[in-house]
């Protein structure tokens, strides 16, 4: 809706969303800015930045505006006497003011968080009837799923989507609702109730998914909260009786964990499907004995988000090459980097080398260039290499952009050589830890104009001290293991067999947290929060949450000592709720002892991965499965060409070229240009290195935007998203354009910014031929049409395939996605090597048969 409307409201078509580090940075740097009295201390200037933007979050998720929160502050100074009040409210004036210029940076830049996205559809919806009427007065129904998950802000943009036709059904559970730290509220349901009188309430009382006694003992756990905090319901099980609920007690952590994983070697063993089974957790730090103890048992698993990102060790290394590379007199990182495997020095010589430093107080560099007879030849020699290679980086670091410096550090180090010391189960993480610190300094390029690699280096240890970005990227590893995961993360999913983990009353409901720095004042809350908003109620709305994730077996289990408490720990008191529950077994765990590890095999014949897969990444799968796997499996970090930045900015003018065209807004030569000059100002891509790509874009515009391709076009949607479903999973992909055709049947358009191709070898094309089907496929037709606008020459190449040909394609797409499902399942991607196809390949350093091709 931004995309296409947004300029409306002074929003570029190449807008971006904002990650935390980002929205953390600018707001530091506001702040040393304006400096406000009651928010700025230069000797602990970063202090506030974390509640300001938790209290701008708030704001915009209450639909407050900069300008609302300074009038109301205003106001309250005006009557306010000396003393705390007055310094309390000058406080909120002054938050207003960073709120109004991180808003106005925002703009000005072309960057949006995610909040602000809801923001701004709504202010679109509101404020604007034409957009009203082109985006709600399409839409007959509205369905919302989760609905008390959802905060103020959302709530208002569901009811605008709603419009006057009032056809709207939202589903939710006021027993579920675990979210309000991200601002959710249950208000929202009483404003349903409110806004719409006449609406029907119906119960759903029917529990699909877990045996009784699972049923009841939730009932019991949620039923215990405070009366009038919840609406009473009386959920019956589809499946009848059958499951079991037993509380294990354990003397401490240890026998807790081991036990555990035991039973969970026990049922692997009996035939269990991995990932049938769940070990849920309050936080992601009391993984951490859970995961030794699986490794001990031999049980593969699976841990689902976590954080620690800067203490992993790919990143520590890769912090020592660029910290050496920035200075190669920085000898404890280079110390560091001997341990990488292609400067790789021996124990033995790694002591030299760090006892020589210590005694002669020299540089490291300086001693390893002269005569070190404690060093073997070889790892003399190795650690020569080292000095040489960063002296070179480091040359080029004082006149390149860092992210060219990365780039060629990795490849100049032969740093992804160290997937290869990684466990096979783990390169899928050490690679995407890569690609996140890619992204990490791509983030840095789009905040800083000076790119140098010393000042990169400074961002990177803000974000580590702030754990702006502590999050440990996420990736699919596709191998079958029991699943690790916090309760949050769990909610939506279910599993045969859940173990609970750590029931503490430590943990659940734990203390509360500490009360917020800075807050929202109430006045300006439209809608107060009702009962059972307590801390201690969602806690408990979180623990019946882990406990509903289970449809045959829950366990839950807790401990009397952990690490680092130095007295007993009392159980969770939501435990106590099962105390009069017939049917709950307990259990006293006795002293444990770890079985030798040996790996449980996962039994053969295990179903066929099911993947969603775009047609790109079926395409490149084709060509070379290895050159997929380093890219969409580990995740390999791989800079962004010129040609890609550049298509991709094109297509976002010719998005909002289309968006004026059916808002009844001029969409002609000039108005293409006029954009094009405003994405490219607002893009913060390699547009200083490629200056030449301004007057091409605007040309091949200009040229697009005044021919007949674009000019007798009548465009029925834009950036429509398309699901083939086949028998492997599902294929996804985004249709540039819809047209009408001359008949009145729907066109797909594809832009295409290289140089034009012969018709026969767009039939033969896999990407035109999955997108024949899938438009045939949502029209119900057995024919389709399929264009590209090709804008160096602003010609068109027109395709019509039959009911045969669709049948074919539709065979090659249903066979392709059913390769690549077979190569997760088994993870074999063998490359096709060439020297042609090599020579391109941007990981032909990491792969040995690119290298030799």
């Amino acid at each position: 809706m931004l995309r296409r409307w947004g300029w409306r409201l002074g929003i570029s078509p190449a807008f971006r969303i904002a990650d935390d580090a980002e929205r953390w940075l600018v707001v530091d740097a506001i702040l040393a800015e304006l400096r406000p009295t009651t928010l700025y201390n230069p000797l602990r200037a970063h202090d506030l930045v974390d509640p300001i933007l938790d209290l701008i979050e708030k704001a915009k998720q209450e639909l407050v505006s900069p300008e609302e929160y300074a009038r109301w502050a205003e106001a309250r100074l005006a009557g306010a006497a000396e003393g705390l009040e007055r310094e309390l409210l000058t406080r909120h004036r002054e938050c207003s003011a960073v709120y109004r210029r991180l808003e106005a940076t925002f703009l000005e830049r072309a960057v949006l968080d995610h909040d602000d996205t809801i923001l701004y559809a709504e202010r679109l919806l509101r404020d604007h009837p034409d957009v009203r009427e082109a985006v709600a007065g399409a839409i007959d129904h509205v369905m919302v799923d989760e609905y008390q998950d959802t905060n103020y802000a959302q709530a208002r943009l569901v009811e605008a989507l709603a419009g006057a036709r009032g056809n709207l059904l939202v589903v939710a559970d006021d027993d579920q609702s675990i979210y309000k730290f991200r601002g959710a509220s249950l208000a929202n349901l009483d404003r349903f109730a409110r806004l719409y009188p006449q609406h029907r309430r119906v119960i759903l009382d029917r529990n699909y998914r877990s045996h009784q006694e699972i049923v009841e003992a939730s009932r019991a756990i949620i039923g215990a909260a405070p009366p009038g905090s919840r609406i009473e319901k009386h959920l019956v099980a589809d499946r009848g009786t059958g499951g079991t609920v037993e509380v294990w007690r354990a003397a401490d952590e240890r026998g807790e964990v081991v036990e555990v994983a035991q039973e969970c070697r026990r049922l692997l063993e009996a035939g269990a499907d991995p990932t049938g089974i769940a070990w849920l957790f309050r936080r992601h730090d009391d993984m951490q004995a859970a995961t030794r103890a699986l490794q001990e048992a031999g049980v593969a698993y699976v841990v689902h988000g976590g954080r620690g990102f800067f203490q992993r060790r790919e990143i520590k290394d890769l912090l020592a090459v660029l910290g050496a590379v920035h200075d190669p007199g920085d000898s404890q990182a280079l110390l560091r980097c001997v341990n990488l495997p292609s400067f790789a020095v021996s124990n033995a010589g790694r002591l030299a080398l760090g006892r020589a430093a210590h005694d002669r107080d020299l540089p490291l560099a300086a001693i390893i260039a002269g005569e070190l007879p404690e060093l073997s030849a070889d790892d003399l020699g190795a650690a020569r290499r080292l000095v040489e290679v960063v002296a070179e980086l480091h040359a080029q670091a004082a006149r390149d952009d860092v992210r060219d410096v990365f780039y060629a550090a990795l490849e100049r180090t032969e740093f992804l050589g160290v997937l290869d010391d990684a466990e096979p189960r783990l390169r899928g993480q050490v690679g995407a830890n890569l690609n996140k610190f890619g992204e990490l300094l791509e983030g840095f390029a789009d905040w800083s104009d000076d790119r140098s690699l010393g000042l990169a280096l400074r961002y990177l240890d803000i974000l580590r001290n702030s754990r702006a970005a502590d999050e440990i990227a996420t990736v699919d590893s596709g191998e079958a293991g029991i699943s690790l995961l916090t309760a949050h993360a769990a909610k939506g999913l279910e599993w045969p067999v859940v173990f609970l983990g750590r029931c503490t009353e430590e943990r659940w409901p734990g203390k509360g947290g500490f009360p917020a720095r800075l807050t929202l004042p109430d006045e300006l809350v439209p809608e107060p929060a009702p009962e059972g908003e307590a801390s201690r109620d969602e806690e408990r709305r979180l623990f019946y949450v882990a406990s509903t994730r289970a449809r045959d077996r829950l366990v839950l289990v807790h401990a009397r000592r952990y690490p680092h408490s130095y007295q007993d720990e009392r159980p969770s008191p939501f435990l106590t709720s099962l105390e009069g529950v017939a049917g709950v077994g307990r259990r006293t765990i006795e002293g444990v002892r770890p079985p030798a590890r040996r790996q449980v095999a996962v039994p053969s014949g295990a179903p066929m991965a099911e993947i969603r897969a775009s047609v790109s990444d079926i395409a490149a799968f084709k060509d070379c499965a290895r050159r997929y796997a380093y890219r969409a499996v580990y995740r390999l970090p791989v800079p962004a060409s010129p040609q890609q930045w550049y298509g991709t900015l094109v297509h976002t003018v010719l998005q909002a070229l289309a968006a004026r065209r059916q808002s009844g807004a001029d969409a002609g030569p000039d108005d293409a240009a006029r954009l094009w000059a405003d994405a490219w100002e607002a893009s913060r891509g390699p547009k200083g290195a490629h200056a030449e790509l301004r007057s091409l874009g605007e040309s091949q515009l200009r040229r697009y935007a005044a021919s007949p391709g674009w000019r007798d076009a009548e465009p029925l949607d834009v950036e429509q998203p398309f699901t083939l479903s086949v028998a492997a999973g599902e294929v996804t992909g985004r249709f540039d354009r819809i047209d009408a055709g001359p008949h009145g049947e729907r066109v797909v358009v594809d832009y295409k910014t290289g140089a034009p191709r012969d018709e026969e070898a767009l039939r033969r094309d896999l990407q035109v031929r999955a997108y024949a089907v899938a438009l045939a496929r949502e029209g119900g037709t057995d024919e389709a049409t399929v264009e590209l606008h090709w804008l160096q020459t602003a010609e068109v190449s027109r395709l019509r395939f039959d009911s045969r040909a669709l049948g074919s394609f539709h065979f090659q797409v249903e066979s392709s996605a059913r390769e690549l499902a077979q190569a997760h399942r088994l993870h074999e991607f063998p490359p096709r090597p060439s020297s042609w196809r090599c020579r391109r390949c941007e990981f032909r350093t990491v792969c040995d048969e690119g290298r030799d091709a």
